[in-house]
């Protein structure tokens, strides 16, 4: 354009229509120019917000209402509103329902979520209905409070059949002197794979009591997590595995493993510890911190009426002092019928489970509404499926279970 400009007296046709084109793609690179700064600077204002996506997800989960999904598939109704958006996009990460039931996200079992403040209408207990009560805490995954989670087992979402590595050989230090080296030893190193193991929770609500129970939501979330938490926690521990379609639990596996000592006696503070100091050793643990001990509730009934000789101390304050609180539950070893000497038997486990106990979830929960096959009572059967399995390493140094503990009441 500038040399078009230069040049002397008029410009001919053909420069003219150069300039025209000349200014036409001037003004053309000048708006995708402008365009390309808006667009960056619009790129990184993206970059710098926080993905809000996951929260968002995670907060209508929450909001998840399960009285309206059983309502609506009762009375053959489509799901509308937040449900269907959550119950669309679990299918969308997970795949559609593997028995044609319906996705609904762990937090529709967990207690709900209420303001302290809030008014909460409640039934009278004439009209034969449950009464609503407002829950102060906040909300819990399924398996929060159950013995399994409070023994060291945790909950991990797989998909597909992924598999766990852990080294059984070759990882050794050595001590060598300056100039000098050791050559390093193979490692060997097995797999352990989950396998899918369904578990149902199987529940009948009256339809009077969908129309007119209140609290019907709490309801639900309540007996169904109740169900499915009794049932994992139970398989968790006990489960038989093999042919039983239960999972292999940790006594199951101990028992494969060897890791099973008769005691046929009562559980006392120095037998206990004595399988402590076991677990430290086979571990390589540096403190008691780590070690749990588990069984039955009668096991804290023994320990607590066995008082030191010519002392009011117990063997169980004397377990606390030294390793802590045992963790007792029905689910984790049913006390054993009584004989006639009054005496009965279960079995206690003591282990190091940290990042060592894995209970495998595929996928969200599954819900299935029947109207039918109870119509003639008025009742809708309600089953929820969960897909889960019970997964240890390090069998041979961090667990041990004693069976055959006797008791005394």
């Amino acid at each position: 354009m500038a040399a078009i400009q230069n040049t002397d007296g008029d410009l001919s046709p053909e420069a003219v229509t150069e300039l025209r084109s000349l200014t036409t793609a001037y003004e053309g690179g000048e708006v995708e120019f402008r365009a390309a700064v808006l667009l960056e600077d619009a790129e990184r204002a993206t970059i710098q917000t926080t993905d809000k996506a996951g929260t968002d997800f995670e907060r209508e989960c929450r909001s998840f209402e399960l009285a309206s999904v059983v309502s609506a598939l009762t009375d053959g109704k489509l799901i509308t509103g937040r449900e269907a958006e959550v119950i669309q996009e679990l299918e969308q990460r997970n795949g559609a329902g593997q028995r044609k039931g319906t996705l609904i996200p762990w937090e529709a079992l967990a207690p709900m979520e209420q303001r302290a403040d809030a008014l909460v209408t409640t039934a009278t207990p004439e009209a034969g209905n449950l009464a609503s009560r407002p829950v102060m805490s906040a909300l819990e995954r399924l398996f929060a409070d159950s013995a399994a989670e409070r023994f060291g087992f945790r909950t991990v979402a797989v998909t597909g059949r992924p598999s766990w590595p852990e080294m059984v050989a070759g990882a050794r230090a050595h001590w060598v002197g300056e100039g000098q080296g050791v050559d390093a030893e193979p490692i060997q190193t097995t797999t352990k794979t989950p396998e899918i193991h369904t578990a149902t929770a199987r529940y009948l609500l009256s339809r009077q009591s969908m129309k007119e129970n209140p609290a019907l939501e709490s309801v639900l979330r309540r007996d169904l997590a109740g169900v499915i938490r009794e049932a994992v926690d139970y398989a968790a521990f006990n489960g038989a595995g093999g042919l039983t379609y239960e999972p292999a639990g940790l006594l199951t596996q101990l028992e494969d493993a060897g890791r099973v000592q008769e005691l046929g006696e009562k559980a006392t503070f120095s037998t206990l510890l004595a399988a402590v100091v076991s677990i430290m050793e086979s571990g390589k643990l540096a403190s008691t911190d780590k070690v749990k001990i588990a069984g039955a509730p009668v096991l804290f009934q023994t320990l607590a009426d066995d008082l030191v000789g010519g002392t009011a101390v117990s063997q169980l304050e004397r377990l606390k002092a030294a390793v802590g609180m045992p963790i007792t539950s029905p689910q984790i070893s049913p006390t054993g019928a009584r004989d006639a000497t009054e005496e009965g038997a279960s079995n206690v486990f003591i282990g190091a489970p940290e990042g060592l106990a894995l209970i495998p979830t595929w996928g969200p929960p599954e819900l299935i509404v029947d109207p039918y096959s109870e119509s003639r009572t008025g009742k809708v059967a309600l089953t929820v499926f969960t897909f889960v399995d019970v997964l240890m390493q390090r069998l041979n140094t961090h667990f041990y279970a004693l069976t055959g503990v006797q008791d005394r009441v």
